[in-house]
């Protein structure tokens, strides 16, 4: 499974603009994802400081993937293609159709 998510993370990192916030919260959440498998990795058991730090760098991904998706959603909510659809908009109610 590692080698499978080291792919797709490395397919990410080539292929998302991590330049623009969705695509960094993207590839932050790959690379927790494959920080997380590695964690739990049974040789690990028995390396609990390595456990720790695999951990660590997964809550970093985490919180990168946190910032960026509100800072997506932030952007999202600015943009004149939203400024079209009311009920994307913060404070205001979704129209019904």
């Amino acid at each position: 499974m590692t080698d499978a998510l080291e792919d797709v993370l490395d397919r990410a990192r080539a292929g998302i603009d991590r330049s623009e916030a969705l695509g960094e919260a993207q590839v932050a959440v790959f690379e927790a994802a494959l920080s997380l498998v590695r964690a739990s990795r049974p040789r690990l058991a028995e390396a609990p400081s390595e456990r720790a730090e695999l951990l660590r760098e997964a809550l970093a991904s985490v919180r990168a993937a946190t910032v960026a998706t509100g800072i997506a959603v932030t952007s999202a909510h600015r943009s004149p293609v939203a400024a079209q659809l009311p009920g994307l908009l913060p404070g205001r109610a979704a129209v019904r159709i």
